[in-house]
C-alpha cells in the first residue's frame, strides 16, 4: 500500500520569485531522498510564480499548492508547518536552491544520532560568484544550548530556519512572528535551545541567493531595527534559560547594532536620525566590552575604535577592511 504520510514535508515559500523559482523547486524535485511532500505556498505572487505552482504540480504528485493572501514570509511558513504531513520539516526559500543530495544527508545524519534538529553548511551566491559561508568540513552533535550557541555566533552555521531539517514537533509551542524582518533570529535560538539533541555538518548542501533587491543588500529602512530587537530578546533569554551563552549572547547583541549602522551609513541621503545616535551611543557605551569579547572579529574592533572618534572613520575602516576579505570562488 503507497504511503500517504511522506517522510519529509518540504516548506517553500513563494513571493514573486519567478526568474529564480524553476531552479529552486527543480532542485528540490531532484533530491535523492524521494519520500517528500513539496508544499509551494504562493504568498499572493503579483507575477507569474503563482501559475508557475500549478504548472510543476502537473508535473509531479509530491507536489502541492497553496494560494494564500500576501502575509509575508512567516505567514507562509506557518501555513506550510500546518499544512504538513511529512513527520519531518525543511524550509527552502523560493529564490534559493539545494544540493541534489542534501535531504538524504540531513535525514541520514538525523536518524543516525536519534537528533532533533539536522544541520548542514551553505553557499553565499552573489553576482559575481559563490563563497563557502564556513570553509572547513566538520561533523558535531550537540546538545539543544550548545547547537543554540553556535548559531548566535554564526561562523559554524547560521541562524536561518533553511539549511536544516526539523522533527515535525519541534515546531509545536514555535511559531515564526508575523509582520517582522529577521524573523528567523526570533525563533531560532530559542527553538534550538529547548531540543534535546542537534547535529551539524558543515559541508554545503545550500545555495543561498543575495539578490540585489533582497533583504540582505537592500538600503536602510525602519523595519530592519527588527534586528536589534530579536538580538535583545534572544540576549534576555540567554541570561534567563542558559547564562553560559552570555558571551555568544552578547556577541550577537552588538553584532545587531552593527549590522544596522552600517546599512545607515550605506543608504544615499540617510538622514542621521534618533535610531542612529542611539546605535551608535550603544555602541560607544560598550566599547570596552565589545572589545573585551573573543568572537568579536578583529576588524570590527578596529573599525568600532574609528567609531569612537567618527562614524566617518568607521564607514571608511569597515568599506576598506570587508573590500579586502571578499573574494568570491565560481
Amino acid at each position: 500500500m503507497e504511503n500517504i504520510r511522506p517522510v519529509i514535508s518540504v516548506i517553500v515559500p513563494v513571493y514573486n520569485v519567478e526568474k529564480y523559482l524553476d531552479k529552486c523547486v527543480s532542485s528540490v524535485m531532484a533530491q535523492t531522498f524521494k519520500d517528500i511532500e513539496i508544499l509551494l505556498i504562493d504568498d499572493g505572487s503579483k507575477d507569474a510564480s503563482g501559475r508557475m505552482c500549478d504548472d510543476y504540480a502537473l508535473t509531479d504528485s509530491r507536489i502541492r499548492v497553496i494560494h494564500k493572501e500576501n502575509g509575508g514570509l512567516s505567514d507562509a511558513r506557518n501555513r506550510g508547518i500546518t499544512e504538513a504531513r511529512g513527520r519531518y520539516l525543511s524550509f527552502i526559500d523560493g529564490d534559493d536552491y539545494i544540493e541534489p543530495d542534501m535531504l538524504e544527508t540531513l535525514y541520514n545524519n538525523l536518524v543516525r544520532e536519534d537528533a532533533d534538529v539536522a544541520m548542514c553548511g551553505i553557499y553565499s551566491e552573489y553576482a559575481n560568484g559563490i563563497k563557502r559561508a564556513y570553509p572547513k568540513d566538520e561533523y558535531l552533535v550537540l546538545n539543544g544550548v550548545q547547537a543554540a550557541g553556535l548559531v548566535l555566533e554564526g561562523d559554524k552555521v547560521s541562524v536561518n530556519a533553511v539549511n536544516k531539517l526539523y522533527k515535525k514537533e519541534v515546531f509545536k509551542d514555535i511559531s515564526f512572528p508575523l509582520g517582522k524582518l529577521s524573523e528567523d533570529a526570533f525563533i531560532m535560538v530559542k527553538l534550538l535551545a529547548k531540543v534535546q539533541k542537534a547535529v551539524l555538518d558543515t559541508r554545503p548542501k545550500y545555495f543561498y541567493v543575495h539578490r540585489e533587491d533582497s533583504i540582505t543588500t537592500s538600503n536602510y529602512k525602519p523595519k530592519d531595527l527588527n534586528v536589534i530587537e530579536a538580538y535583545s530578546e534572544n540576549r534576555k533569554f540567554v541570561l534567563e534559560n542558559c547564562p553560559q551563552l552570555k558571551k555568544q549572547a552578547d556577541f550577537r547583541y552588538f553584532w545587531a547594532h552593527f549590522y544596522v549602522l552600517d546599512k545607515m551609513l550605506n543608504t544615499p541621503g540617510f538622514k542621521r536620525d534618533e535610531d542612529f545616535k542611539y546605535i551608535v551611543r550603544t555602541l560607544r557605551r560598550n566599547y570596552f566590552a565589545i572589545l573585551r569579547n573573543p568572537i568579536t572579529g578583529r576588524g570590527r574592533k578596529i573599525a568600532l575604535t574609528g567609531l569612537m572618534l567618527g562614524s566617518w572613520l568607521y564607514k571608511l575602516i569597515i568599506a576598506r577592511h570587508y573590500k579586502s576579505k571578499r573574494r568570491l570562488v565560481g
